[in-house]
């Protein structure tokens, strides 16, 4: 039997905020948090670019030896801040043959994290000799045109400029934006790397325009039923916050749910007759109890009722 909060998982679709609309031109010379909670290239929502070119490095570390693969692998892996964590994404290699897909941009942004900790000559460095590892040198020279390419955009110098509190940038922003990526990248990589974050700004912007309240915030508690609440008033709400089918889904796990603690209620109340009859040992009452619960509780339910009758 799961618990209950589980019964609601998967109700809701990713809900784009206000905060989530993001800069993630991040400056190669900023030092970068040694924890991480994922290294993927994952934002809520659709990714914003400052208007500034980025320099590449800093006089400072321009003037540094380039470190070799190696050198960079102990630097981060060992002393650094990918200790202990695997490359996000993949290759987008499938039958020798290097396919467009988002996971190679989640790759790339894996190793971006590490600047601040290496240079960006180093990081570059560093994804040609996994690539070559991984794919051999032909796939490893093609994977890295893409990474020029995905660089410059990264490092693009957007005319357009970005004002959270003004929406009437937004728009002009994202044009430049998506037009720019694929003049770059080409449509189908481009596609591949920015076309859901693009989605999900398109929704979240057209939402706004409408006038409507937001989509509900998925860390909102969902409208319970509980003793002294009209249960039309419950359905109301969450047809009103989640629609309909939602509702219904949220009708039967309600269901489900109170016929699991009638079950259980019934089983401790067995198992307390059971315990007070003196004319039955402990092994016959263990004996009874046992067959109770086959005869009452699903296979996948039975090892929790043991557990909360401590049987």
């Amino acid at each position: 039997m799961q618990v209950r909060g589980m019964w609601v998982t998967g109700l809701f679709a990713v809900v784009i905020g206000v905060g989530s609309v993001v800069l993630w031109q991040r400056s190669p010379t900023e030092t970068l948090p040694s924890g991480r909670s994922s290294a993927s290239h994952d934002t809520q929502g659709w990714d914003l670019i400052s208007g500034a070119k980025e320099t590449v490095a800093s006089g400072a570390a321009a003037a540094a030896p380039v470190r070799t693969p190696d050198q960079v692998r102990v630097r981060l892996f060992k002393e650094g801040s990918f200790a202990g964590t695997e490359p996000a994404g993949s290759w987008c290699v499938s039958d020798q043959k290097l396919k467009p897909c988002p996971e190679l941009r989640s790759r790339f942004e894996y190793y971006v994290l590490g600047l601040g900790e290496v240079t960006i000559e180093e990081v570059r460095g560093l994804i040609q000799e996994e690539a070559k590892r991984a794919n051999g040198e032909v796939l490893a020279a093609q994977i890295m045109a893409i990474w020029d390419k995905y660089w410059q955009v990264r490092t693009y110098a957007w005319r357009h400029k970005f004002i959270q509190a003004d929406r009437s940038t937004w728009m002009p922003v994202f044009e430049e934006q998506r037009s720019v990526r694929r003049q770059i990248l080409g449509q189908p990589w481009a596609e591949a790397f920015f076309k859901e974050d693009e989605q999900h700004f398109q929704e979240y912007y057209a939402q706004l325009e409408s006038g409507l309240p937001p989509p509900p915030d998925p860390g909102e508690p969902v409208p319970q039923m509980a003793p002294g609440k009209d249960p039309a008033a419950v359905r109301a709400e969450r047809i009103a916050r989640y629609g309909e089918a939602a509702a219904d889904r949220l009708d039967k796990a309600d269901a489900e749910w109170a016929d699991w603690e009638r079950r259980l209620n019934a089983a401790k109340a067995e198992w307390d007759r059971l315990q007070k009859s003196t004319n039955l040992s402990d092994a016959q009452r263990k004996t009874e109890m046992s067959a109770y619960v086959k005869a009452n509780f699903a296979a996948d339910e039975q090892l929790r009722v043991q557990a909360l009758l401590h049987l």
